[in-house]
C-alpha cells in the first residue's frame, strides 16, 4: 500500500485522498440507518409470526395469574334435599266418630190381663231401672190407698214380670182396683221387702211413679 501511494503524482494522490475521504463519510452516515433497520428486523418478524399464531389474550397487568374457569355454582337444594328441614306434612283425613247404635228407652207399660182373679201374674214392657234404683209394684182399690206387692223382676230386656199378685180378698169379686208401678231408692225397696207376704198399706209412695193399670176383680181364685 505503501509502496503503491508513491507511485502516484500528486495530482492523483489528491484524488484518491478525496474519494477515500467521501467513502468513509458514506459509511458513517450509513451506520445510523444501518443500526435503525436492525431494530425493526425483529418487530417485523414477531408481526409475520402473529399472523399465523394469534397472542393469548391477557386480562391484567403483568405478574397477574392467568383467570381459570369459573367454578361451577352449587346446585340449588331443593324443599326435599334440603338438610333440616321438616318433612312435608300431609293433613289427616277428617276423623269421622263412629255411630254409637243406642238402643231406644222403652216405656213402662202394664200388658198383662185387665180381669184378674185374685191372685195372678202381672206382667209388662220397661227398662230395668240404673243402679241404685228399684220399680216396686203396688195394688191399690179404686179411689183408695196403696198397699205394697213386690219389686218387679227383668227376665228378659225391656220386659219384666210379678208373679202371685193378690188383688182383693174373697169379698172383692167385681170391684176396680188399680196396678201401679213407682221407682224408689233401693234402701226404701229394702224396707217394703220386710212386709212380703203380708198386706202392707203406704198412705204415700215416695218415688216415681212409671205406669198404671186399672183392673176388675173376678171370682176366680187364680194362682195363689
Amino acid at each position: 500500500m505503501h509502496r503503491w501511494w508513491r507511485t502516484l503524482k500528486p495530482a492523483e494522490q489528491v484524488a484518491a485522498l478525496s474519494a477515500l475521504v467521501t467513502l468513509v463519510v458514506g459509511v458513517i452516515a450509513a451506520v445510523p440507518a444501518y443500526l435503525a433497520a436492525t431494530k425493526e428486523t425483529p418487530a417485523a418478524s414477531e408481526s409475520a409470526a402473529g399472523s399465523t399464531t394469534p397472542p393469548e389474550p391477557t386480562t391484567g397487568p403483568p405478574g397477574t395469574p392467568e383467570p381459570t374457569d369459573p367454578p361451577s355454582p352449587p346446585a340449588t337444594p331443593t324443599a326435599s334435599t334440603t338438610p333440616g328441614s321438616p318433612p312435608p306434612t300431609r293433613t289427616p283425613p277428617p276423623t269421622v266418630a263412629p255411630t254409637v247404635s243406642r238402643t231406644p228407652t222403652v216405656r213402662f207399660a202394664i200388658t198383662s190381663a185387665t180381669v184378674v182373679p185374685n191372685c195372678s201374674d202381672v206382667s209388662g214392657t220397661g227398662d230395668e231401672p240404673p243402679a241404685g234404683r228399684t220399680a216396686v209394684l203396688f195394688v191399690r182399690p179404686a179411689g183408695g190407698t196403696y198397699f205394697y206387692e213386690q219389686p218387679l223382676r227383668f227376665p228378659t230386656p225391656h220386659s219384666w214380670q210379678a208373679n202371685r199378685v193378690v188383688v182383693g180378698d174373697e169379698r172383692s169379686p167385681g170391684q176396680r182396683f188399680e196396678l201401679h208401678v213407682f221407682l224408689v231408692g233401693n234402701a226404701y225397696a229394702r224396707e217394703l221387702a220386710k212386709h212380703d207376704g203380708a198386706p202392707y198399706s203406704v198412705p204415700d209412695v215416695p218415688g216415681e211413679p212409671l205406669t198404671s193399670a186399672a183392673v176388675t176383680r173376678t171370682d176366680e181364685i187364680g194362682n195363689c
